[in-house]
């Protein structure tokens, strides 16, 4: 499988921290430098940053800047390894969202401050521009969902999506495989950011339930691989098991 760009800048900033590049408390690139050295667009690096504060490897002070934090801050929790999830606990961390996410939603339509609200729906509309490109839209998909917390208000709330957020990352992998899958989602968000915008409480709450159970419907077919396959590969596995068939016979 072909390494995504936010996982290559991840592993490649993870690296020089590691082995000394950088020391404790020394300011990083801004996003743009760092986004010109990596060849990648800004949210990428945003999003490889992101982790990169879970994990306690960097402090984000906005409006100043990144800064490298000592050793003792690292961390990395295996039980969250992104690469190991199985498809049980795909549908365990939907049924979480279920439960938190619109509700989320709502309060972010409540109370999300116009800044706040602008950035949901930036991230709405990067997503459907990265697609059209055919790029890496998976930190515009996952800054999406966490500035909606971010607009809540709470600060639990804006934590537990931060921590999530690798496996947020992974479980967009997965359901990447499922033709259209990924088209979808980009118009929920839009369709979540607009009640946002509009203030609309109930209709965030009820498109952001909408948009999670769609998720979890197209998650199904995860274990149904011939789901998965295209037309011609499910006619090509057809004609293939017929000839072997016949010449069983």
């Amino acid at each position: 499988m072909k390494e995504l760009a936010s996982t290559k800048v991840l592993n490649e900033l993870t690296k020089r921290i590691e082995q000394g590049d950088w020391e404790p408390g020394q300011k990083l690139s801004s996003l743009t430098g760092l986004a010109k050295e990596f060849q990648v667009g800004v949210s990428t690096v945003r999003e490889a940053l992101r982790i990169m504060e879970n994990r306690g490897y960097l402090l984000i002070e906005h409006g100043r800047g990144v800064y490298v934090r000592s050793r003792n801050y690292w961390h990395n929790d295996a039980s969250l390894e992104l690469t190991q999830l199985p498809v049980g606990d795909l549908f365990s961390l939907l049924e979480f969202r279920g439960l938190l996410e619109p509700e989320m939603a709502a309060l972010a339509a409540e109370r999300g401050s116009p800044g706040q609200i602008r950035n949901i729906k930036q991230a709405a509309s990067v997503m459907i521009d990265d697609l059209a490109k055919g790029q890496d839209y998976y930190s515009s998909d996952i800054a999406f969902h966490e500035y909606i917390a971010e607009a809540c208000s709470n600060e639990v709330m804006a934590k537990v999506m931060k921590g999530i957020s690798d496996l947020l990352l992974e479980s967009r992998r997965k359901t990447t495989r499922i033709p259209g899958s990924a088209q979808k989602a980009s118009h929920f968000h839009m369709l979540i950011a607009l009640a946002i915008e509009q203030r609309n409480a109930p209709l965030a709450k009820e498109m952001m339930r909408a948009h999670l159970e769609d998720v979890k419907q197209d998650s199904m077919k995860l274990k149904q691989p011939n789901e998965l396959k295209q037309p011609n590969e499910l006619k090509q596995s057809k004609n293939k098991g017929s000839k072997e068939s016949k010449e069983s016979k």
